[in-house]
């Protein structure tokens, strides 16, 4: 699997299941076009579940970028303080690299992604 290709699955897992808990999303672009992933243009808006006033809520962009950042936390700083479902991320991706993460793992990056963090148990 390419570094794209894991950034843009992530992504997704994190917008299926994984950062639901703590976000709603209000946009979600993942598809270039007839079903084909955009693997560098993928997009959410997302705000916390816990606001309550939509007009009052800070919305965060979820893109490759965030989720570039948070894979960099998660296999530096943050590869030894949190409990990975299966095992660590990989430091190094190559085409035959296959981390079996899920929606947890997912959530995790893209909140080490947005906040530097973990903010959301």
């Amino acid at each position: 699997m390419n570094r794209d290709q894991l950034y843009f699955d992530l992504f997704q897992t994190a917008l299926e299941g994984g950062i639901n808990h703590w976000s709603q999303c209000s946009m979600y672009y993942w598809e270039a076009e007839y079903g084909v992933e955009d693997l560098q243009g993928f997009r959410a808006d997302v705000h916390p579940v816990d606001s309550e006033d939509d007009e009052d809520w800070d919305r965060m962009v979820i893109d490759r970028r965030v989720i570039a950042r948070g894979y960099t936390l998660a296999t530096t700083l943050w590869r030894g303080r949190v409990s990975w479902s299966t095992g660590k991320p990989p430091v190094v991706i190559r085409e035959d690299t296959d981390w079996d993460y899920d929606a947890g793992d997912a959530d995790v990056i893209v909140q080490l992604g947005l906040f530097g963090d973990v903010t959301y148990g």
